[in-house]
């Protein structure tokens, strides 16, 4: 018997015995996703009592990671190669499955399975066979699954339904509220009209929750393909702006010229077309090929290129001003860039996702500039090159943001033939990147930055860094074309002065 097939009859052998021991549930989440037929390796199990110390048996013989999530309430995780349980006892105090399932948030999650008669579909999962039971439920015959449904959820489900139990469970967690539209955009599913109600009710308590569960929960609805829509609806709520301020001095500040919305309704729109790019990039390019690419092989990054379209002109309020007659924005791009920097590390995003979406609006301009050269036959290899080297790999990224900026614009200055100029730019910039750069990058350098600092006696310090970028930029413009060309290059370069070579 192979090691993996030894491992997975351990997990339902102790899973057996566990639902022997009695007081023992399959709730919430997996039970809802198997009833529409979605695949779920998150699997939530309830008990009467003893919680941590079952989880702790259970990851020392399966060999799981054990993580404690909260001791006092008796909830532990252990992880194990493509699947994750959730141990946790009935919650707040309640002595029966039924009581707990009164206290979560929505009715569809309000569903249980006894542990024993889970076993089955169960098996299914550990082995990663195809789950589905709507069958049995659609024909109303939710005793062969021994649902526990004191809620209605099994109802709430086939009308496509989120209903939330009471206000009063909204109140123990005000983060439900962002759970409810996190719901709509997963499922596609409508908010009942009285839960949007109590939504409004507490949404002045969801920013007293942790940074971390709202960036977690906002992270699932940026990675669906309805996060405009959902954002949208949880702005009608009230509950956008309670999230971020920033939106709110958005909203009304009107833009003349190439738009017809004010900054918020522009920003929001763009949102919705960079979605559509994401979901087929051949809408709008005709080169698509390289940015379908990019987005299969970057799913964490596309969802901060979205955050960074809903944000990337959060500086206008900031710099909104008036020259000759006519409203300027100066430095909104600088100033959106610092904005979601701050966004981005109050909602704990790691590091390079806060650098990517900063970087992203602090040059969302910058292609928009580059069309007035590509009307004069260019841009020039150094201007491909200088973008390059700000946007690095990233650059598909660049131009999503950018055409869903032009979609997104329909006022009566916008130029006919935008759209188009910016897959054009974009074919100019990718193939120099392909075709140019990259050749020249995967040769062996001229130089190394040793060969500098001896050949020339510098010091170590950014004046390598800038020294080598001057030689690639030469080599891209034929001026260097071997180690002897490149001393001779950087020479003169020193004599005529460094600080006229932007830092790479």
């Amino acid at each position: 018997m192979n090691e993996a097939k030894l491992e997975t009859s351990i997990v339902l052998s102790e899973l057996k015995e566990l639902s022997e021991a009695g007081d023992a549930f399959v709730a919430g989440g997996p039970v809802r996703d198997w009833l529409i037929g979605r695949r779920c390796r998150d699997i939530d199990l309830v008990f009467g009592k003893e919680a941590i110390k079952k989880a702790s048996v259970f990851a020392g013989r399966t060999k799981g990671h054990l993580v404690p999530l909260d001791l006092d309430e008796g909830v532990a995780r252990i992880i194990l190669p493509g699947i994750v349980f959730d141990f946790s006892q009935f919650r707040q105090g309640a002595v029966s499955i039924r009581e707990d399932l009164k206290k979560r948030d929505f009715t569809m999650n309000a569903l249980a399975m006894p542990l024993e008669s889970a076993l089955p579909i169960l098996q299914a999962v550990v082995e990663d066979n195809e789950v589905d039971i709507r069958g049995g439920i659609k024909r109303g015959n939710s005793r062969r699954f021994s649902i526990i449904d004191p809620t209605e959820g099994i109802a709430d489900l086939e009308r496509g339904i989120i209903r939330a139990i009471s206000l009063g469970n909204f109140y123990d967690d005000p983060l439900r509220p962002i759970r409810a539209y996190r719901f709509r955009a997963q499922l596609g599913f409508d908010i009942e009209e009285g839960t949007i109600r109590w939504i409004g009710a507490v949404k002045g308590r969801v920013p007293t929750v942790s940074p971390e569960r709202i960036s977690y929960e906002l992270g699932l609805i940026m990675e669906t393909g309805r996060a405009a829509d959902t954002l949208s609806e949880m702005l009608g709520a009230g509950l956008l702006f309670e999230l971020f301020p920033e939106l709110y001095e958005m909203s009304g500040v009107e833009q003349p010229g190439f738009h017809h919305l004010d900054v918020l309704g522009h920003s929001l729109e763009a949102l919705r077309a960079v979605e559509e790019l994401i979901t087929d990039p051949c809408l709008k390019f005709f080169l698509c090929g390289p940015l379908t690419g990019w987005i299969a092989a970057n799913p964490v990054k596309v969802q901060h290129l979205k955050w960074a379209v809903l944000f990337h002109d959060a500086g206008k309020p900031s710099c909104k001003g008036e020259r000759d007659q006519r409203v300027t924005f100066y430095h909104h791009d600088e100033k959106g860039a610092c904005l979601i920097s701050g966004i981005g590390n109050r909602l704990r995003w790691p590091r390079r996702a806060v650098e990517f979406a900063s970087g992203l609006i602090g040059l969302h301009m910058r292609p928009f500039h580059l069309l007035n050269d590509l009307r004069r036959g260019g841009p020039s290899l150094r201007a491909m090159r200088r973008l390059i080297m700000d946007i690095k790999a990233d650059y598909p990224a660049l131009f999503l943001l950018s055409m869903a900026d032009s979609i997104a614009g329909c006022g009566p200055l916008k130029p006919q033939e935008l759209d188009l100029e910016l897959a054009c730019l974009w074919e100019k910039v990718h193939g120099f990147y392909a075709e140019t750069l990259t050749p020249i990058r995967q040769k062996r350098r001229f130089l190394t930055g040793h060969d500098i600092i001896a050949e020339l006696g510098l010091s170590s310090g950014p004046i390598i860094g800038r020294a080598l970028d001057a030689v690639e930029e030469a080599q891209l413009e034929g001026l260097v074309r071997s180690r002897e060309e490149a001393v001779s290059f950087l020479s003169e370069w020193l004599k005529t002065g460094v600080s006229d070579v932007p830092e790479s």
